[in-house]
């Protein structure tokens, strides 16, 4: 099943790739969309390449009621982002993908940073897949609702540690 999604954000390319790079704001985010623990490794400089691989804990209550099968404890979600160096204007993509640890269900695809005329902006393409015979097409409706709130969460955060000045790249 497709997913796409569009965000705004009130600052360049670069200073949003900073961010995306900083270990503190990415932790931040999962524990925003509510992960109870979280890995994040960050390798490279968000000046260049760099790679962000994330594992996060969720409660099974969290997940859509038709997942929540996969996972009784909670799950292990495991996502990585790979990006490219910047273009001369500023705008770069990712290559990324997830999966859950354990189950049959994964997504992949791309992410696009680009500058807008307040900003930058990230749009977002995936497909996600759950190969689980007579289940899977109902897994994935549910589970791209799910990954857009979790977009939408990262979202939110990275505006407001954009309004507060917060120190992207200060860990990076």
């Amino acid at each position: 099943m497709r997913l796409t999604a569009h965000y705004d954000f009130p600052a360049s390319p670069q200073r949003l790739a900073e961010l995306l790079a900083t270990p503190s704001f990415v932790d931040a985010a999962a524990r925003a969309a509510g992960a109870e623990s979280t890995q994040v490794s960050v390798s490279g400089q968000p000046t260049g390449e760099f790679t962000v691989t994330v594992r996060a804990t969720l409660p099974a209550a969290q997940l859509p009621a038709r997942a929540q099968m996969l996972a009784a404890g909670g799950l292990e979600l495991r996502q990585a982002s790979v990006w490219q160096p910047p273009k001369a204007d500023g705008s770069r993509e990712a290559s990324a993908a997830a999966e859950i640890a354990g189950a049959p269900v994964h997504c992949e695809g791309r992410i696009v940073l680009s500058p807008n005329r307040d900003g930058s902006q990230l749009d977002y393409s995936a497909d996600v897949k759950a190969s689980i015979p007579l289940l899977g097409r109902s897994i994935e409706e549910a589970a791209v609702p799910a990954m857009l709130k979790v977009l939408t969460t990262q979202h939110q955060t990275a505006l407001a540690w954009l309004s507060e000045g917060t120190a992207a790249g200060a860990e990076a």
